[in-house]
């Protein structure tokens, strides 16, 4: 359940923004920050699963939401005013630039040798087959269609790779600090009206 997991990656997050200079982070810092978002900013369904805790559980759901208090008063006391300088979408293209340019120079190699391959076997398609020259460019180029497919097969391989990377690291380039302050007043408040209902629980048992 999300709401187990809230506190460790919001005290995570506390740590990286106490500890680190904000307005110079690095591509893992601002995945990290980023991530926290993505993860828990749906927060209708972090009071569905503390309902399913409070059914089960009462003080396991009390010791979670004092927990996460905790940590959500530490980042609100933090200064992240440094953060606010950040450009998160600069961050993002210039990792995400290094798969691209993986890709790209390895096209490049591929549309090279598809067109010697192609400059070849046009040529042995005007030659007679029993001729001297085509006997010796035939396996050269089935050497060079071999050389090519690999080439190819790995030029298909670093474009997934490039697009997986750009689908699991686009939230970078979506975040906005602003977003996390919003976030984490939303789960101070959360946990507080969990820690209030049931301290009113408890003092109705024992009336």
């Amino acid at each position: 359940m999300k709401i187990q997991q809230i506190t460790q990656r919001l005290q995570e997050v506390n740590t990286l923004l106490a500890g680190c200079r904000q307005d110079c982070i690095t591509f893992e810092q601002a995945m990290l920050l980023s991530l926290f978002y993505r993860y828990f900013n749906e927060t209708n369904q972090i009071v569905t699963e503390a309902n399913v805790i409070f059914q089960k559980d009462v003080e396991q759901l009390n010791k979670i939401a004092f927990s996460l208090l905790s940590e959500a008063e530490r980042f609100l006391s933090l200064d992240i005013t440094g953060l606010q300088s950040v450009d998160f979408a600069t961050i993002f293209e210039e990792h995400l630039g290094k798969f691209e340019s993986r890709y790209e120079e390895t096209k490049e190699i591929s549309t090279e040798l598809w067109r010697e391959y192609s400059a070849m076997s046009n040529r042995l398609d005007f030659l007679p087959i029993d001729s001297d020259e085509y006997k010796s460019l035939d396996p050269l180029c089935d050497a060079k269609k071999a050389e090519y497919d690999t080439a190819h097969a790995q030029t298909d391989r670093l474009y997934k790779e490039w697009q997986r990377e750009r689908d699991r690291t686009f939230c970078v380039y979506c975040f906005k600090p602003m977003f996390l302050t919003v976030l984490v007043e939303r789960l101070k408040g959360i946990s507080e009206s969990i820690i209030s209902d049931i301290r009113r629980m408890k003092e109705e048992t024992y009336e």
